[in-house]
């Protein structure tokens, strides 16, 4: 649901209906009115449409009619005020509640909204920098697709008729947003306060500086870190939205790292320890309901995240940059982007175009007009990515969507293979990983194999499960992109002059001649709690244990270290009374392992603390979730490892917090293993 997609809206809409709850109580009394979200101004404000309506005892409303403006709008709905099931006459001034409806001409009659603490914390979360108040939310004219990606944030995962989460299980970010709604509904299930004095409310307006919940609310998801603690303290003994963090987790917490630039499309760490990041945005008209990408900035950032220099952009920039979609760094300082038209630029250390005005072809042809429809970044539907760049200066590249095709190019930008791609190779193209030597290895959905420009060569990786299954590899050899990244790695270790690769379950290394070196993906390298268990045949009320520990990223050093991230869960409790379900407890975990070139563990298992290697400060999920009457789907993937820097820090992108985080002290400089 939340789809932002629609035509131009029509001249009139008759009644929407709903509810407003405090945490599971009716609120009565309580003012309702539909606004659309200023297209103007940031901040602006909301214009009224139709007129406001108060709930009735049993906490229900219904709008009258309404007609939607040509511009087919941005809407939303708000509630002030009102008593939270406490008899007498009491009105909670304290209580302003919204839910985000999307674009206007989505609304219809048979609407139902609930609108309650959780509909309004992912409305902050994802509109805190368009929200003033309640009365006052919108965006600038040159802001307008920004708005409508958050809009669409808000409501994604969210079902409008209950005002709870789509999902029965426990995703990282339900379960923050879950959290922060049993802390507001600890001031809305109140006669209210002023800030200042003892009460929940007055203790809630004091802590973040909010004026009401929804301000408050748009206060913590501004300042994460200021007084979590004191704000989860907040949370009543039995609160009303399940599951949530049961302890004051990192990931609500996090002081560490350097915030990732919005809208950012291509991340490549270079040799140096430089971050290059180009940010694009889109233009968004809600009437007819299309996209159309806008050029961005591509920034280069120091090891300490201080802005370097920028590199010119426009249609093409410097050495052909044209809405870059991915790139990829050499040992020697330069880096590459492949481009939306299927082009390749190459930039030295300073930022100096190294390819020609127009970029190096890839022999590859574009199809991308930068115009989709939704909200959304358009994208080339035949591109040429992700790129990897050999110790040579050869560039290679996975040929368009799910073909069996790869490209290479040499230092000077010259096509090698031919007619643009080998497109012969059995099995499919998914990654590159080359050797230096004038070969790649391959990984494609049924079989890794080396090959060169012409072709598959004599050698394959052995099927083995844990580590070389084609059938689990995906994407990505680096970490080129925020904040999308592939679970599954093959990658070339130049210090040793092997494959390395990790699958879900297991780390290994083989030869080049396709020998096994080692496979590290039983117990006593790595537990894999593996499937789910599911408690659909057990009796309710019987006792249940299930969970799951997996690989999600990583990165070689420059010893040829593998460094990955591994996220975990495990659930106890009993079955629940509803087939599929259980009560108890679910506790999320996110280790950081290093195994060496010849397989031994980094980090071991600490029987004491039952601990998987390392919980970086900030890393990942790392958190206990109640559970009643629910289910654990898959592990929230939470955090993913960028790469390795020259000064052997490894960068890893936390998602909770929306920064990318450097440890330092365990791996070793890296200057090959690009």
């Amino acid at each position: 649901m939340g789809t932002l997609n629609g035509p131009a809206a029509a001249a009139g809409h008759s009644e929407i209906s709903g509810i407003v709850h405090g945490g599971q109580q009716p609120i009565s009394g309580a003012t309702i009115q539909l606004y659309e979200a200023n297209a103007a101004t940031d901040g602006g404000a909301s214009v009224p449409l139709g007129s406001a309506v108060t709930t009735l005892g049993d906490g229900s409303f219904t709008l009258g009619s309404y007609s939607c403006p040509t511009s087919n709008p941005l809407m939303y709905l708000l509630s002030t005020g009102g008593n939270p099931g406490l008899g007498g006459s009491v009105n909670n001034a304290d209580i302003v509640l919204m839910a985000p409806l999307g674009l206007c001409s989505t609304l219809n009659s048979s609407q139902y909204v609930v609108i309650n603490e959780l509909t309004t914390v992912a409305a902050a979360q994802a509109l805190a920098p368009f929200i003033k108040d309640g009365a006052d939310i919108g965006s600038s004219t040159t802001n307008l697709s920004s708005i409508a990606a958050a809009f669409n944030t808000a409501m994604s995962g969210l079902v409008q008729s209950t005002g709870q989460f789509s999902s029965s299980g426990l995703p990282s970010s339900e379960l923050q947003e879950t959290t922060l709604a049993d802390i507001l509904a600890a001031c809305v299930n109140t006669s209210g306060g002023v800030s200042g004095d003892t009460t929940p409310c007055g203790k809630l307006l004091s802590l973040t500086g909010g004026a009401d919940t929804l301000t408050a609310a748009v206060k913590i998801a501004l300042s994460p870190t200021k007084s979590m603690s004191s704000l989860y303290a907040l949370i009543v003994s039995t609160p009303p939205f399940q599951p949530y963090f049961t302890g004051v987790p990192s990931d609500l917490a996090v002081t560490l790292g350097y915030p990732i630039p919005e809208n950012a499309r291509a991340v490549v760490l270079d040799s140096n320890g430089n971050f290059w990041v180009y940010t694009g945005g889109f233009n968004y008209n809600t009437a007819t309901g299309m996209s159309t990408d806008l050029q961005g900035t591509l920034t280069v950032y120091n090891g300490s995240y201080v802005v370097q220099f920028t590199v010119l952009t426009g249609n093409p920039g410097a050495g052909g940059l044209y809405y870059p979609v991915s790139g990829a760094a050499d040992k020697s300082g330069d880096v590459f982007f492949v481009n939306a038209n299927n082009t390749i630029s190459e930039f030295g250390p300073t930022g100096t175009a190294i390819s020609p005005s127009g970029g190096w072809a890839t022999g590859v042809a574009p199809s991308f007009t930068g115009t989709t429809t939704g909200v959304g970044y358009a994208t080339n539907p035949t591109q040429v990515s992700p790129i990897r760049v050999d110790p040579q200066g050869n560039i290679w590249g996975v040929g368009p969507g799910t073909s069996n095709c790869y490209v290479e190019l040499s230092s000077t930008g010259t096509v090698k293979t031919p007619t643009g791609t080998y497109c012969a190779l059995s099995g499919g193209v998914n990654q590159l990983a080359p050797d230096g030597s004038g070969n790649a290895w391959t990984s494609g959905s049924s079989s890794i194999s080396q090959v060169n420009a012409l072709g598959a060569l004599a050698a394959t990786a052995p099927n083995s499960p844990g580590c070389f299954d084609p059938q689990n590899i995906a994407i990505a050899a680096n970490i080129n992109t925020f904040p999308y990244v592939e679970t599954n790695t093959i990658g070339y270790d130049h210090a040793n002059n092997q494959l390395g690769a990790h699958s879900s379950t297991g780390v290994g290394a083989i030869t080049d001649g396709g020998t096994s070196i080692f496979c590290d993906s039983g117990a006593a390298a790595l537990p894999v709690i593996f499937p789910y268990a599911t408690p659909s045949s057990t009796p309710a009320g019987q006792p249940y244990s299930a969970g799951s520990l997996l690989i999600f990223s990583g990165a070689l050093d420059g010893a040829g270290n593998f460094w990955y991230l591994t996220g975990g869960v495990a659930e106890t409790g009993t079955v629940g009374t509803t087939s599929g379900t259980y009560n108890g407890t679910a506790t999320f975990a996110t280790y950081l392992n290093g195994v060496s070139p010849t397989g031994s563990l980094l980090t071991t298992y600490n029987a004491g603390s039952q601990m998987y290697g390392m919980q970086p400060t900030g890393v990942g999920l790392n958190g206990t979730g109640t559970v009643s009457n629910g289910t654990v789907g898959a592990i929230s993937l939470s955090a993913a490892v960028v790469g390795i820097d020259v000064n052997g820090t490894i960068w890893v992108e936390d998602f909770m917090s929306g920064r990318v985080i450097p440890i330092t002290g365990v791996a070793q400089a890296n200057t090959v293993n690009y």
